[in-house]
This record gives structure tokens, C-alpha cells and sequence, in this order.
């Protein structure tokens, strides 16, 4: 399954990045990329990358989050993985950036947790 990515706002300053299919080598990925930095040029400040939906993720995947997340903190703002799970967890934790990034179980964990940040 390709990736398909979809946004929503919640608790009026929350920009939610819904992700599902495959986070891989391909022009689907660049979406990603483009979603954070437009989101941020229109002054979000607190994102939810939503992964509970992602199937796969390789290294362009890995590299693309690592990048957005390096965009969003140089902007002042914060992000949270949510959903996060199995295979895709695994990569995280293979690579480290499960240290690096905050990861939380659920969206609704993320928007709480950016909400007390």
C-alpha cells in the first residue's frame, strides 16, 4: 500500500499528520516533508505525526521523520510520534531515534502531552 497522508486540527493548536501505507524510497514520502513545512510556515507549533496506520518504514522513511523533527524543533515548535508500533517501532529503536524522538501510544497521549509542554 502506498502512502497516504491526511491533517486535522485538534485542540485548536494541534496539527495531527495522519500516515498510512508504507514510509519508503518514492516521491508518496516527499509528502511528508512538504506537509510539516508548510504547516510551519503558517505558524503551527505543535504536531502529531499519527502513525498508527504506517506498515513499513525504511531508511529514506527514517531519514525524512529525522529530518521533519530537526525542521519543527528549529522552529520552536514540538512534535510527538503517536501510534508507532511493530515493525516501524522496531526501525526506531534499531536507529536510536526512539531516544531522540518523544514517542507516545496514542494521539490522544500526544496532543496531552504537547498540551503540558
Amino acid at each position: 500500500m502506498i502512502l497516504s497522508l491526511s491533517t486535522r486540527t485538534v485542540d485548536p493548536d494541534i496539527t495531527v499528520i495522519e500516515l498510512s501505507g508504507r514510509i519508503t524510497i518514492g516521491r508518496e514520502s516527499g509528502q511528508i516533508e512538504s506537509t510539516i513545512l508548510k504547516a510551519l510556515n503558517e505558524g503551527v507549533k505543535k504536531f502529531v505525526l499519527d502513525m498508527e496506520k504506517v506498515s513499513f518504514i525504511d531508511s529514506t522513511g527514517i531519514g525524512i521523520v529525522a529530518y521533519c523533527f530537526g525542521k519543527i524543533s528549529q522552529a520552536g515548535a514540538a512534535a510527538r510520534v503517536a501510534g508507532a508500533h511493530g515493525l516501524v517501532m522496531d526501525v526506531f529503536r534499531l536507529t536510536h531515534l526512539d531516544n531522540v524522538l518523544k514517542f507516545v501510544p496514542t494521539v490522544d497521549e500526544a496532543v496531552t502531552s504537547l498540551n503540558e509542554s
